[in-house]
């Protein structure tokens, strides 16, 4: 069972801190819930539900932590592992030194494709795996074959269709 994550509401008295509706802080809190069942660390899902949810598009890092209410280096880490694995970038402007963090949203294709890829290969080796399983296994053979059998039609599916979307403009 996980944990629920809730957000304490909106307190203008920081300077940092964005106003955010009570429907945007529920939806952060559902996108976070989502974000941790698929094993994602709390911190991480809340940046990015921030991100995504935020009439703002881009937020300084000041903006992240008074807002959502993470300690500094809470959100250094996560900001750090979220630019990892290039689900967000920042950028710059003139005559600024913040950092302004933004989702990786326009590379949301090549996101998928990478994903799918991965899958790719996962499917691959799980092949050569099936192969030299022991035949005194055969449910857990089954199950395993069955289970490889659908992620490799699932790749089979959304590359192509991945292809047939158009690219933005």
């Amino acid at each position: 069972m996980h944990r629920q994550t809730e957000m304490k509401p909106t307190n203008n008295n920081m300077s940092n801190k964005i106003p955010l509706s009570k429907v945007q802080i529920q939806l952060i809190e559902e996108l976070v819930n989502v974000h941790v069942m698929m094993g994602m660390q709390p911190a991480w899902g809340k940046i990015l539900a921030l991100l995504t949810v935020s009439d703002e598009t881009e937020l300084t890092f000041e903006q992240i932590m008074e807002t959502l209410d993470i300690s500094k280096s809470g959100v250094s880490q996560a900001l750090k592992q979220l630019e990892l694995t290039k689900r967000i970038a920042y950028k710059t402007k003139m005559n600024d030194r913040k950092r302004y963090f933004h989702l990786r949203i326009e590379d949301w294709r090549e996101q998928v494709a990478e994903m799918f890829s991965v899958l790719g290969k996962s499917v691959a080796i799980t092949n050569k795996i099936i192969k030299i399983r022991p035949a005194t296994t055969k449910a857990f053979n089954r199950d395993l074959a069955d289970m490889n059998n659908f992620l490799s039609a699932l790749h089979k599916m959304t590359i192509p269709a991945l292809k047939s979307t158009p690219e933005k403009k």
